[in-house]
């Protein structure tokens, strides 16, 4: 029977006061396995490492990836691993994006429809029945990413009747860059693609003098991607433009945030919700009992849209 040490280098703010002993308990059960410790420790043959946005791999006692046979990434942030490839392109990296895709996706459309209109409260009868509202299959929506998250909400949106279009370089006939339309005629923006040296800054200044003056911007993916010096200007000059940040460009977001009016900001919880403790458990249990039980070749293969190595596309982790 296969045996490894599992070894978890970072915990989250995010998680609840017991889940360090859970997580623990519940992969002790597997057979083959020990979970040591928060610790590295580089004596200790055949590894399984948990890592996650803060792990940096570079920093990890010598001689330690060597025995390191997977990696389990509970998160669905891996833009960090761009500075290490070299460190991990030999050992797998599963990658968690399915634990938080769903609260991801429901942010967006949270932020969407509150960004569009306010649900009325009536104290007493309103013999009007008067709400002057737009509908979502009236809008034209921008979504700067296709990956698992871009699609189910360009699936979502088009079902509801509205004109989404995908921006994203790296997916074959979508389009790759935002000056081959007119950004004026998309009044709603959704920003759902990961960091890379292709899309830092992506929404800069050139963006903005060209975005519709009414534009509802939606950031729950990495805040470098928007440049905040050229936003804060756009909004300044277009009042009735408006900003739903879960992400910011330094991270907790400066005071130069606090009191700007057409900015509704979250502390990065996008893909946070109150049974996500149990989905990562759940998630590193099903990976790491497939790792023990399954031939490489055929784990790889079954894990293959949620392995690191295949997320490399044209020298860019996407």
């Amino acid at each position: 029977m296969k045996s490894f040490n599992v070894m978890r280098l970072n915990s989250s703010p995010y998680h609840g006061e017991h889940f360090a002993q859970i997580e623990m308990s519940r992969l002790n059960q597997i057979p083959g396995i020990t979970y040591k410790s928060f610790k590295p420790d580089p004596t200790s043959d055949r590894l399984i490492l948990i890592t996650n946005t803060h792990s940096k791999l570079s920093q990890l006692p010598h001689g330690l990836l060597e025995k390191t046979e997977l990696i389990v990434h509970s998160n669905s942030g891996y833009d960090h691993f761009n500075q290490d490839q070299g460190l991990w392109w030999n050992i797998p990296v599963i990658v968690g994006h399915e634990i938080r895709a769903q609260a991801v996706v429901e942010y967006y459309l949270s932020c969407l429809t509150t960004g569009l209109s306010d649900l009325p409260q009536h104290l007493s009868w309103d013999k009007s029945r008067n709400w002057q509202r737009p509908l979502i299959k009236d809008e034209s929506i921008l979504i700067f990413g296709g990956g698992h998250i871009g699609q189910k909400i360009y699936t979502i949106l088009t079902a509801l009747g509205a004109n989404v279009k995908i921006i994203d370089p790296f997916i074959p006939g979508a389009i790759k860059n935002w000056n081959e339309i007119k950004l004026k005629d998309y009044k709603v923006v959704l920003i759902c693609c990961s960091l890379n040296s292709t899309s830092h800054h992506l929404l800069n200044d050139a963006f903005f003098e060209k975005a519709h003056p009414e534009l509802l911007l939606v950031n729950g993916a990495r805040g470098k991607m928007v440049d905040e010096k050229a936003l804060r200007e756009f909004l300044q000059f277009n009042p009735k433009a408006f900003a739903f940040l879960d992400v910011f460009e330094e991270e907790p977001f400066s005071s130069s945030w606090i009191n700007f009016p057409q900015v509704w900001k979250t502390s990065h919880i996008a893909g946070v919700y109150s049974a996500l403790d149990e989905a990562i458990i759940h998630f590193e249990e099903k990976i790491i009992r497939d790792f023990l039980n399954m031939d490489l070749i055929l784990f790889k293969d079954k894990y293959s849209k949620q392995l690191l190595q295949n997320k490399w596309v044209q020298g860019e982790l996407i």
